[in-house]
């Protein structure tokens, strides 16, 4: 046993990504962001959507690569119960809103804080999370890459289209 997690650990590392084990996934903490006009932003709000927390800065370099990717993903599933929330890391803040209309994003932009910087504990950007409709944690993406996005874009399409069905194909 200790050898299968072992090498688990060892794959996860090399492909860059943390697989979370259905039977076992963890709810997400509740938390509350503040979007870029102030107003506060509960993530219970998004329930019954499949969400992909982003955490970025506008001085990542991976990230600059990222974004506009996301972007097309939120474009293409946004209407099928799909959201991507951009959550900036950045200080000051004023730096965020011109990034986001310099690339054309159009996804919602938080702004990461303290509570929810602690609850995380995120230690390096970027850095995703995907989540079901139950906003259950069903992968973490430290980084990026592009068998990353690759990954990415195929569980939430498959989440997309598990929910559609759940709906009866709406």
């Amino acid at each position: 046993m200790k050898t299968r997690t072992s090498l688990v650990m060892l794959v996860a590392l090399l492909f860059g990504t943390v697989v979370v084990a259905s039977e076992s996934r963890p709810a997400f903490p509740d938390l509350t962001f503040t979007d870029l006009d102030g107003r506060a932003v509960d993530l219970k709000s998004f329930q019954g959507a499949v969400v992909l927390l982003n955490f970025w800065a506008t001085w990542c370099g991976p990230c600059r690569l990222e974004l506009p990717e996301l972007q097309r993903l939120y474009g293409e599933l946004g209407g099928k119960g799909f959201v991507v929330l951009a959550i900036a890391v950045d200080t000051p803040v004023a730096k965020v809103r011109p990034y986001m209309d310099r690339l054309g994003l159009t996804m919602p932009v938080l702004l990461m804080n303290a509570r929810a910087q602690q609850a995380l504990g995120i230690d390096r950007i970027p850095f995703s999370i995907l989540l079901d409709r139950e906003t259950k944690v069903v992968q973490i993406y430290p980084g990026y890459s592009p068998e990353i996005m690759d990954d990415l874009r195929r569980r939430a399409e498959a989440l997309v289209v598990a929910g559609a069905d759940e709906r009866g194909g709406k």
